[in-house]
């Protein structure tokens, strides 16, 4: 691969397009100052993204564009393109293999063409437009596949007068950024401070995904409760499922049941009130017949009064039973005594006989004195009054003749008592006659109340009979107002059901088996307390639900976001440390490299002597909040703060000169060149810009530097812009720069002669 041209059209001098092309191994670039010359090595920067208008003498992007004379217009555009030859496809064999981004691949399609040019147009709003062949792309791009190639707006490859003694005059810091650069380190950089842009984006992104989760952490612990008492109250309301299927189907069942024996029991209850009604209008109403006891007592007042009249007599009985035996015993005792005359013997013993009949005659009496032995008494008593009659005249006889005054008494009781027993007898006939219409009423009367007791039972026992069914009928209904009831009950729970469980509940109960009676009261207070437990698990809604698997997934999403960020962040730590470790390897190596080459050139430059590179550690300058650590720093977080320097030591041929601060002007200007030389040398790009690094040498050194320049032109092209006559005769093609009337630069290639005419 090697530089082709560069065409330049509007940037800052050339108004009109101007073409410079690099067929050979060095070109010069010659013309007087103020010609435009250096116009021509600014342009290499613009057309390879140089950012800075100070090193492109500009103060603005209006500034690079023409800005117009008298005999030119002034131009609202600059563009300036640079082509390769790419026939060996190296642009696309080390944009494939450097790790090149998505933009450099999306181009590797323009990457196989044999040539390659970029252009850069700048505008006057100082808008920049990148392209290669023609095709616009990013400046990122650009650079990338520049760098890969060892080509970038850095000053490595483009060394300017000015510029040749700032790597002497640079900082150790500074010059080991050149040389990383003139290493082809950069990249290196770049990518760790890519990639500790990355880290740190990674970071600042995981402590915003942790945040986050934590921040949802709380609501999803909180939406995790809800579910879990929507879970329990779905396994709840499972449950009572499950226990209102066997409630309810053994409810229907009892229902009907129950249904179909109040129906009988009320129909029979009815039936039989109706056959005890229709019983209890035929049944007569029978009241007692108080004529009888009216008869009764009167049979018993006239009954009353015989007794008493029977009493009566019996006490006059009585008092003559008393009377007659004293006169017994008066008899008794004369009839002990002896009497002459036989008839008062006889007397005696008769009145003794007649006083034992008239005894036994008071004891029959007595006897018949009760009304169940009145009849066989009487009849009784009739031989003894008889006998008594016959024998009484001559008893009477006998005794009045021998006690005549006792005689007479005894004949009168006698006689009384005669008329008693006549009265008791015909008493005695009044009283059974009185006590058989007395016994006949009180049968009647008994038959009577027999007949209207019974009756009157029948009606009772047919109206309690009655009154029975009756309270069997209320408590019937009362059961059927309780059925009812529950019936309704029945009813709103199996509605309840429906809706709680849906249209399928139905007919999943219609083929459910109901469970024993015995259960039921069990099943309905477990249904009571699951509705009550479903009703504090109730009022969630299944949206809940949603929201908890989408924060669920948003949680697991940003797990994932973190894992992989960590993930991420761990690679990019050892992507770093492995960058750093492959920088520090290969920038301790190009080192050495470098060295080699610097000693040779320097020896070149000064006929002898020496002159190396010393890498050297040193801090890097802290912040002022840095600074507020350094106590509490360990060895890993002070190795943050050091960073490594690149010192240059010298020693002059016969001199005992080794500080830079004790070289003269030319001297430094041939350590620099000789220095960066040997940059260029370790990766040598396509190309070398070198504007007027020569200005300061003598004839010596010049002859020197025109070696060096032919040793270079062995890696790379060489474009060089002097006033050197020795540099130029090194020029196999000059390019002659020239200003105009019109104030614009034209190029013109000519010949050596005619250079050196030019250049003075």
């Amino acid at each position: 691969m090697r530089l082709q041209s560069i065409d330049i059209v509007g940037f800052k001098s050339f108004a009109k397009k101007s073409s410079l092309v690099f067929d050979t191994a060095v070109t010069s670039v010659v013309g007087p100052n103020g010609s435009g010359k250096s116009n021509v090595v600014e342009a290499f920067r613009f057309v390879l993204g140089e950012q800075s208008m100070k090193s492109m003498r500009g103060k603005s992007g209006a500034d690079l564009i023409f800005r117009g004379s008298n005999g030119a217009p002034k131009l609202s555009r600059a563009a300036v393109s640079i082509t390769f030859d790419n026939t060996d496809k190296v642009f696309a064999f080390l944009s494939a293999h450097s790790g090149g981004g998505p933009e450099v691949e999306s181009a590797s399609a323009s990457l196989l063409f044999d040539t390659i040019t970029f252009t850069r147009e700048l505008f006057a709003d100082g808008t920049s437009k990148y392209l290669m062949n023609g095709t616009e792309i990013r400046l990122k791009q650009m650079i990338e596949l520049l760098s890969s190639v060892n080509i970038g707006a850095s000053s490595h490859h483009i060394i300017s007068q000015g510029e040749a003694d700032s790597v002497l005059r640079a900082r150790p810091r500074d010059r080991r950024e050149m040389l990383e650069e003139a290493l082809g380190l950069k990249v290196y950089h770049y990518r760790i401070k890519e990639s500790e842009s990355k880290l740190a984006k990674s970071s600042e992104t995981l402590k915003e995904v942790q945040s986050l989760r934590r921040e949802l952490a709380p609501h999803l612990n909180f939406l995790k409760k809800q579910v879990e008492k929507i879970e329990k109250g779905r396994a709840i309301r499972t449950e009572l499922e499950d226990g209102l299927l066997q409630y309810l189907g053994a409810e229907r069942i009892q229902l009907s049941h129950d249904e179909s024996r109040l129906h009988d029991a009320t129909e029979l209850m009815e039936h039989t009130k109706h056959d005890l009604e229709t019983t209890l209008r035929s049944l007569t109403t029978v009241a007692i017949d108080h004529s009888y006891s009216q008869d009764i007592g009167h049979v018993k007042h006239t009954l009353a009064e015989i007794q008493e009249k029977r009493r009566s007599i019996e006490n006059r009985m009585g008092r003559l039973e008393g009377m007659i035996e004293v006169e017994r015993r008066l008899l008794t005792e004369r009839s002990t005594l002896v009497v002459e005359d036989n008839s008062i013997s006889f007397a005696s013993t008769e009145y003794t006989q007649l006083i034992r009949d008239i005894e036994y005659f008071i004891l029959s009496i007595k006897e018949a004195a009760t009304l169940e032995v009145m009849h066989a008494s009487i009849a009784r008593l009739e031989p003894v009054l008889i006998s008594l009659k016959q024998r009484q005249p001559r008893v009477v006889e006998a005794v009045v003749r021998t006690q005549p005054t006792q005689s007479s008494n005894l004949t009168d009781a006698v006689l009384e008592l005669e008329m008693l027993e006549r009265e008791l007898r015909g008493v005695g006939i009044e009283v059974e006659r009185a006590q058989k219409s007395l016994h006949g009423l009180e049968i009647a009367e008994a038959a009577a109340n027999k007949s209207a007791q019974e009756a009157t039972k029948a009606r009772y026992e047919t109206q309690n009979e009655l009154v029975k069914v009756e309270a069997e009928l209320s408590i019937l209904q009362v059961n059927k107002q309780a059925f009812i009831e529950r019936k309704k009950l029945f009813d709103t729970e199996l509605t309840e059901a429906a809706f709680l469980f849906g249209p399928q509940f139905l007919h999943t109960l219609q083929a459910t088996d109901g469970v024993p009676e015995a259960n039921l009261h069990d099943l309905k207070r477990s249904i009571d307390r699951l509705k009550i437990k479903l009703d504090e698990h109730s009022g969630i809604g299944n949206e809940v639900v949603h929201e908890y698997e989408s924060t669920v997934e948003r949680d697991a999403f940003l797990a994932r976001e973190v894992a992989d960020i960590e993930a991420s962040i761990r690679n990019l730590e050892v992507l770093i440390i492995d960058l750093k470790k492959i920088l520090d390897e290969k920038f301790t190596t190009g080192v050495m490299v470098i060295n080699e080459r610097f000693g040779e050139f320097f020896k070149t430059m000064f006929g002898g002597g020496s002159a190396f590179l010393e890498i050297t550690i040193e801090k890097k300058q802290k912040k002022k909040s840095d600074e507020e650590f350094d106590e509490h720093m360990n060895e890993e977080d002070e190795g943050k703060f050091l960073e490594r320097g690149i010192e240059v030591h010298v020693n002059l041929p016969e001199k005992k000169v080794k500080e830079l601060t004790m070289l003269s002007g030319g001297e430094r200007s041939l350590v620099s060149i000789a220095l960066l030389f040997a940059i260029s040398q370790v990766n040598p790009p396509p190309f070398l810009v070198l504007d007027e690094t020569d200005a300061a040498l003598d004839e010596a050194n010049s002859r020197r530097y025109g070696d060096m320049i032919e040793r270079l032109s062995e890696y790379s092209q060489l474009i060089v812009v002097t006033h050197n006559r020795e540099t130029m005769s090194r020029a196999s093609v000059l390019y002659g720069v020239t200003l105009g009337s019109d104030g614009a630069s034209k190029l013109l290639s000519i010949k050596f002669d005619e250079a050196v005419k030019v250049a003075k």
